[in-house]
This record gives C-alpha cells, sequence and structure tokens, in this order.
C-alpha cells in the first residue's frame, strides 16, 4: 500500500488534464459550429466570399480540435466533435453546390465519414430553403433544380442501412425523406397557383374586351337615336 498515494496522484492528474482538453474542446466545437452557422447564412445571401472565410476558419479550427482530443479517444468520437464536424460538413458541401462545384471529399477536409454522410445529410435542409426562396420569388425551374438535388443526395443515404450504434443516421433519412415530400408539395402547389393565376388574368382580358364592345355598342345606338330625333323636330 505504500505505493497508493502515487497511484492516486498519478489518476487525478491524468483525469485533470483529461477535464481540462474536454473544456477547451467545448468552447471550441460551439465556437465553430457558430462560425459554420455565420458562413451558411452567408451563403443564402450569396455573400460567398464572407462565407468561404468562415468555412475556410473553421476547418482550421476543426484540425485543432482533432488534434486536441485524439489522445482520448471517447473525447475524439464525442458527440460535440462530431457535431462541429458535421457542421464544417455541411457549410462545406452546401457553398460547393451553390457554386456548381464537386462536394469536397472528407479526406480533403479531415473529416470522419460517419461525420461527413451525416452533414451531408444536413445540406437538404439547406437546398430545400434555397428552393423555398425560389418558390416565393416565382422561380420555378430554379426550385425544381434544388429539388433535384436533394433527391440526388437522399437517393445515395438510403444505401447506408447500418445500426445506430455504428452511423446514427436513420433519423436523418427519414427527415430528407418527409423534406423531400413537403417540397414537392410545394412546388405543385405553387404551380398550381401559377397555373390560375394565368387563367384567371387571361379571363379578365377576355371581360375587358367584351366590356369595350359593349361600350361601343352602347355609344353607338345613343348617337343614332340623337339622330332620329333630330329628323323628327
Amino acid at each position: 500500500m505504500k505505493n497508493l498515494d502515487n497511484i492516486i496522484e498519478k489518476i487525478e492528474k491524468h483525469i485533470n488534464e483529461k477535464d481540462r482538453i474536454r473544456e477547451q474542446a467545448l468552447r471550441s466545437s460551439r465556437d465553430i459550429i457558430i462560425r459554420c452557422r455565420k458562413a451558411i447564412q452567408h451563403l443564402h445571401q450569396n455573400q460567398n466570399k464572407e462565407a468561404g472565410q468562415h468555412i475556410k476558419k473553421a476547418s482550421e479550427e476543426l484540425a485543432e480540435l482533432y488534434n486536441l482530443t485524439k489522445k482520448h479517444a471517447d473525447l475524439y468520437y464525442s458527440g460535440f466533435v462530431e457535431n462541429a464536424a458535421q457542421e464544417v460538413v455541411e457549410a462545406y458541401c452546401l457553398l460547393n453546390i451553390l457554386q456548381d462545384k464537386d462536394l469536397p471529399d472528407p479526406d480533403e477536409i479531415k473529416t470522419t465519414y460517419s461525420s461527413y454522410l451525416l452533414g451531408l445529410c444536413d445540406v437538404v435542409g439547406e437546398l430545400r430553403r434555397s428552393a423555398l426562396d425560389c418558390i416565393l420569388a416565382g422561380e420555378a425551374s430554379e426550385a425544381n433544380k434544388y429539388l433535384n438535388l436533394m433527391e440526388k443526395i437522399y437517393d445515395v443515404i438510403i444505401r447506408f442501412d447500418y445500426p445506430s450504434a455504428l452511423v446514427p443516421i436513420r433519423r436523418k433519412q427519414d427527415m430528407i425523406r418527409s423534406l423531400i415530400e413537403k417540397t414537392r408539395g410545394e412546388l405543385a402547389v405553387a404551380s398550381c397557383e401559377r397555373r390560375i393565376d394565368y387563367k384567371t388574368d387571361e379571363f379578365r382580358g377576355i371581360l375587358d374586351i367584351i366590356n369595350k364592345e359593349k361600350t361601343k355598342k352602347k355609344k353607338g345606338k345613343k348617337k343614332n337615336m340623337d339622330i332620329n330625333i333630330d329628323k323628327i323636330w
């Protein structure tokens, strides 16, 4: 038992160090998530340069976060680190999609494969937002383009049928399917409204022509009546 204090001190030192790393990692992951959300906001405002700057900085911070936690596997693969990585993936992918570029490779942006898959799932929600903006602007063809991208992502995501303990993707698969169906329905409604508006305008034009013809006929009849009265007198 002479070495008990030494053993306890060594364990305590290790846990204290791990706790310090965990707190630092939590702060870092929050900063990454906030930076990525700012980048996505800039992307929806067509401010690609500002978005790219935020994404680049977030990617650098993620690399530091991985390096910070690499000696502690439970922290490295913890939820908050994975969430930060998913946000980076989402922002990177959205930037490339909106610029009509190829998707970034997970090895190039140095994220885990699981976080890449889950981040790619989240891109669908942002594409839906772009589609809705197009619907509001009356740009049906652009909205359809975003819907097609959503469906393309879903087609590859459903290939991953694994237990949640390996890749927790099933909930996001269901979410994507729901978003696609909602977006398709909203596009259909917008299309019907456009056709109704077109037919209404067309019918209104026909009524205007009829009313003009009626007005001309009434004026002609009045003129004839005036002439006949003068002749009588």
